[in-house]
């Protein structure tokens, strides 16, 4: 049988580690190989994943070094042919991974696709999913360049792939504090050729956790948010050089501008400088009514002026 290797990234998640290593060992898929990488936590998530290993779960640590040292350290000590990156709050689907091995099987040549599959947003209960992505845009099988267009939101748990594809890739950048899965992904696709989707597979993306990596907005993490957009650029102009991926960069940056603008304004310039110079985007402002004819009206810059300086009156 394959083997599959599990790899989950930990730092204080006893709330949740319970149920997502539940979820892994209860896969219609046999072997999986399941290897918690700790972080230094300071709660008693190490305590917690410990209780699991009588059913084969390794528990290693690797404090204080970042997700994506984690993911790399698990993925060192990893025998698996196939790899499952999951974070420690996302719990899978029982067939999840019999699902998307079963495809990939299928196949020839198996060893250059990757698969993604469908990812439903829950808070507490991930009976209660609220929003099932991912967007329809993306809900096919796609060349890698044709899915890096779409541009539309994904999430670590999502993916299974081959292992000699992260060989030729590379390992997960630990520079990075924002989008290390947007990044990775990205660069795994230069050396793959499909993205497949497989509808029947599905893990549960939770929300609401105020400690998530994806929630940080400091200045770090939004320095190392713009340098993945860098280093997206780079890979898709690898893969084709045209209009339609300038535009695809050019909304990235965009976007980027919008939500950086007030806060670090010269990190917006930067991004918008891209924006200008990939040919422009036709990203609109993010925003209720009100907000949006202020940007028709008086431009994007002067409506999130006048949207601070009422929220200060209030």
């Amino acid at each position: 049988m394959t083997l599959v290797s599990v790899i989950i990234p930990a730092y204080n998640s006893s709330a949740y580690i319970g149920q997502t290593l539940e979820s892994v060992l209860g896969q219609t898929h046999s072997p999986v190989e399941i290897i918690v990488v700790d972080d230094g936590s300071n709660d008693d998530t190490v305590t917690k994943a410990n209780f699991y290993k009588d059913q084969g779960v390794l528990v290693l640590s690797n404090p204080k070094k970042g997700a994506c040292a984690a993911r790399n350290f698990g993925y060192l000590h990893s025998k698996g042919e196939f790899i499952q990156f999951l974070d420690s709050d996302d719990p899978l689907a029982p067939n999840k991974i019999e699902n998307q091995l079963n495809q990939l099987l299928s196949l020839s040549n198996y060893q250059k696709k990757l698969v993604h599959c469908r990812w439903g947003r829950f808070q507490k209960n991930k009976d209660e999913v609220y929003y099932w992505g991912p967007d329809a845009a993306i809900r096919q099988d796609l060349k890698p360049i044709d899915w890096l267009v779409a541009n539309q939101m994904s999430m670590t748990g999502c993916w299974l792939l081959h292992r000699s594809l992260i060989e030729t890739a590379g390992l997960w950048d630990e520079s990075l504090k924002r989008n290390q899965d947007g990044e990775f992904f990205s660069r795994i696709m230069l050396h793959a050729d499909e993205v497949l989707f497989c509808d029947t597979a599905k893990v549960y993306y939770r929300s609401g956790n105020t400690g998530s990596i994806s929630n940080t907005k400091s200045r770090p993490a939004m320095e190392s948010l713009l340098k993945s957009l860098y280093l997206i650029e780079e890979y898709m102009l690898q893969l084709e050089v045209s209009p339609r991926v300038n535009l695809s960069l050019a909304n990235r940056y965009q976007d980027f501008a919008y939500s950086n603008f007030i806060a670090n304004p010269d990190l917006a310039a930067l991004a918008e400088s891209k924006t200008i110079e990939l040919g422009g985007s036709e990203l609109k402002l993010p925003g209720g009514a009100v907000l949006c004819s202020l940007a028709t009206l008086l431009g994007w810059k002067n409506a999130l002026k006048i949207k601070r300086l009422l929220s200060r009156s209030t």
